[in-house]
């Protein structure tokens, strides 16, 4: 029951996640002008949803692994991408058109639809007749389709049309649709759920620091020699490491990281937290005799202690000193686990999709409950960097063919556009699967 209990905190933490990154696109798009349509939390079947008067809808889904943002007309070509389409292929099939007029714009062209309006409204005008029958035509044409049970649907298509808000800026006039807005707009709005994401792992880090500190250890057992001396003689159990050479052991360097680079026989200066007060003593790496769990003896390179970790550092200082550079390196750590993922330096089943991740939060969170607050920066910092990777269905590739878009002046072509992010959203889905499955066979 406990277990269960956890696996729904790991949920509702991956849902926080989600949520945060979603209001970074809203928050941006709120801020430009733009129209959305809706902001949905987790996926398929609604379970709840509620429109705005301004036309926006809230939804609540019932697959609860992620969520969106839709703006009005994201996927769709605009009247001008349209109509540089049609002079495209007329140039392609009259090279001499193109001389005059090769881009129509949107005005001339509502100017001249308005015109041909206007002369079939004229011609109509002066003939009743074709009036007339067009309407008895009409009249007719009901009737029959009410005695075969078609007048329904069509009132009923036709109710749903006129029920479809009709999206209008603050000014009244007609809501422009996501890809008529400004290419340096969409990126904007496009970076609003990574920078979302990054200010929220900053915000966790701080929390994260205050409420917990950081680890140092804590010495509870003394390596001797054969002879029976201490291998560093300054050092004794109960001792908590402050700082190495002095470099503090913080959330930035671990008492591991400050040691590693120190060469062996080398003697350094320690300063310990010793009852109660701060003391430095000497020490130096030394070639240590130790038996593992097992009892079969084994040799290291090291300082001849065993610790556990001390949690210290847990104030208001050390949080706002920490929380920023903290959660650049948490990024930085994230940057190097996927690249030795692309170069095949860690295996692919070390990855885990959505499920694999909930369970693992779950087993972490058992096991300690510092772990719940060290993984709120961690995924926040995960998902920010996720989503700028340049791979089809995610904002970073978005980006990519917006700034396209904004050197070539005109869009590649929607449609491919958005097949590219269907089969990359397909794509992900599969690769998730297939790993969460190989977490659990594996």
């Amino acid at each position: 029951m406990q277990y269960l209990g956890y696996i729904v905190l790991s949920l509702l933490i991956l849902l926080l996640m989600v949520l945060i990154h979603e209001a970074g696109h809203y928050t941006v798009a709120k801020i430009f002008g733009f129209t959305v349509d809706e902001f949905s939390v987790g996926f398929g079947p609604k379970i709840f949803s509620k429109r705005r008067k301004n036309g926006e809808m809230f939804s609540l889904r019932m697959l609860p692994l992620g969520g969106y943002c839709a703006f009005l007309g994201e996927d769709e070509e605009t009247e001008e991408d349209k109509q540089k389409a049609k002079e495209s292929k007329r140039c392609k099939r009259n090279a001499s058109d193109c001389d005059i007029n090769i881009d129509v714009s949107t005005e001339q062209q509502t100017e001249e639809n308005n015109k041909i309006i206007a002369d079939k409204k004229s011609d109509a005008s002066k003939n009743d007749k074709p009036e007339q029958e067009d309407l008895l035509s009409f009249v007719m044409r009901a009737k029959t389709e009410e005695k075969d049970g078609g007048i329904d649907k069509v009132a009923s298509e036709r109710r749903a049309d006129e029920e479809k808000p009709v999206r209008l800026d603050k000014d009244g006039n007609p809501a422009k649709t996501f890809n008529q807005q400004k290419p340096y707009k969409r990126i904007l709005v496009l970076l609003g759920g990574v920078v979302f994401n990054f200010l929220s792992a900053i915000i966790f880090s701080l929390i994260y620091i205050w409420s917990v500190g950081y680890s140092a250890p804590l010495i509870t057992e003394i390596y001797r020699d054969d002879a029976g001396a201490p291998y560093n003689a300054e050092i004794e159990v109960g001792d908590i490491i402050l700082s190495v050479d002095g470099n503090d052991v913080s959330v930035m360097n671990s008492f591991t990281e400050l040691a590693a680079d120190i060469d062996a026989d080398r003697e350094i200066t320690i300063e310990v937290l010793r009852g109660g007060r701060k003391i430095e003593i000497r020490a130096a790496k030394k070639s240590i005799n130790a038996i593992d769990d097992d009892g079969k003896p084994y040799t290291y390179i090291g300082f001849g202690f065993l610790s556990q970790n001390e949690f210290i550092g847990n104030n208001a200082g050390n949080a706002f000193k920490y929380c920023v550079p903290y959660t650049f390196k948490l990024s930085w750590s994230i940057l190097g686990s996927f690249g030795e993922l692309l170069t095949g330096r860690v295996p692919i089943t070390s990855v885990s999709g959505p499920i694999g991740s909930i369970n693992t939060m779950a087993q972490l969170s058992i096991a300690n409950w510092r772990n719940i607050l060290i993984l709120l920066p961690l995924l926040a910092s995960n998902l920010a960097i996720f989503n700028l990777l340049p791979f089809p269905a995610l904002d970073g590739a978005r980006i990519v063919f917006t700034v396209i878009e904004w050197i070539r002046g005109k869009p590649l072509n929607r449609k491919v556009e958005g097949m590219i992010h269907f089969v990359g959203m397909v794509v992900l889905l599969l690769f998730v699967l297939i790993v969460d499955i190989l977490s659990f066979v594996l």
